[in-house]
């Protein structure tokens, strides 16, 4: 993996050095920008997946070595394990749009989280570097982005050992294909102004007394205004889940957002008998939503579902309740067995502290 990732930087390199355009970051003092940062990118994409309460929250009961180390040997010999998965498995379920089964519709994350979403979130990584007046930011983007996707993949991956074709469809193609497609203006562009994609992941958080990790999670906003509406916006909200709705103006800058839609509630594996190959599928629940935005910049949002772990998440982000020249992020969640979570965070802190009633 680690040649693949070389040549983007290159790449990566050639292309920026004459250009530095801003499309996703803007460096504002309020909303989840204010919170974005290559760590806090790191923690919530890294651990996205434990959100789903097939995954522990607890630090210390992770296996991410095990993990990184399969998925080493996954993507650092590609070939034999696809053989062994089969091509035509390989091909129908995790790259090409051929599998509409929810057991085997490997490709729809695929495009989505790892291609789009991922290759925005390389783009807005380089641009947050360079706002910050970074040496080779396009190396610092490439370090960041390569390290919270392969993190992403070993946590995934947990205890497995053996063939798991899916961190090589993420890594080796749909990642390093979105974070290539960014590279472009014109596509930034269009994703900047015409389809407005944002980063509104939650504010991440440990809660020191059990050692969990709390309302993390990569969460992202896409957004379109029909010509044929003046003002109402079709709102989309993606993550470990898919909210669709309407956005309606409060002004000139905000936006009032609501959606519903589905939400993994557990990500199962399913080990084939004869060649112990592994592959994952996911449980859905329902999931609801209300949301406030300045400029694309998430202010607030409330979320209910039938998620096992977390039933309500209320989000409040710096910029909406400040103390003289102070302004935290807040969170609340409530989650099974009437566990109470909620914690704070500080602008450009990567986490915060939680606070949780029991386990």
């Amino acid at each position: 993996m680690i040649k693949y990732y070389f040549i983007l930087i290159i790449f990566a390199n050639n292309l920026f050095a004459q250009n530095e355009k801003r499309y996703f970051y803007f460096g504002r003092d309020y909303g989840s920008e204010a919170m974005f940062n290559p760590l806090a990118v790191i923690i919530n994409g890294g651990f996205d997946i434990l959100q789903a309460s097939t995954h522990t929250r607890e630090l210390k009961s992770m296996a991410i070595a095990t993990g990184a180390k399969n998925v080493w040997e996954n993507i650092s010999d590609p070939f034999p394990r696809i053989k062994k998965f089969g091509w035509n498995n390989f091909l129908s379920q995790e790259v090409l749009p051929l599998q509409f089964d929810v057991k085997k519709a490997q490709w729809f994350p695929n495009y989505s989280l790892h291609f789009l979403f991922g290759g925005m979130n390389f783009r807005t990584n380089y641009e947050w570097f360079i706002d910050k007046n970074y040496s080779h930011p396009w190396a610092w983007a490439s370090l960041t982005y390569g390290t919270y996707h392969f993190l992403n993949e070993a946590v995934e991956n947990d205890r497995y050992k053996g063939v798991n074709v899916d961190p090589i469809a993420d890594l080796l193609i749909f990642n390093i294909g979105g974070a290539a497609l960014f590279l472009n203006d014109d596509v930034a562009d269009f994703f900047s102004s015409t389809v407005q994609i944002s980063d509104w992941s939650s504010m991440a958080a440990i809660n020191p007394t059990f050692m969990t990790l709390e309302n993390h999670g990569q969460n992202f906003l896409l957004r379109y205004q029909p010509s044929f509406w003046d003002s109402i916006s079709i709102f989309t909200y993606w993550g470990d889940h898919g909210l669709v709705g309407l956005s309606i103006p409060k002004n000139f800058e905000e936006k009032i957002s609501f959606g519903g839609g589905v939400v993994t509630r557990q990500v199962r594996d399913k080990v084939d008998k004869k060649t112990g190959v592994r592959s994952l599928y996911v449980d859905f629940g329902w999931i609801a939503g209300v949301f406030y935005d300045r400029n694309n910049s998430l202010m607030a949002s409330l979320v209910l579902s039938n998620r096992i772990n977390e039933k309500l998440k209320l989000n409040i982000y710096p910029g909406v309740i400040t103390f003289k020249d102070w302004s935290p992020g807040i969170f609340f969640n409530v989650g099974n067995r009437n566990q109470i979570i909620f914690g704070l965070n500080i602008t450009s802190s990567p986490i915060g502290l939680a606070y949780r009633n029991h386990l």
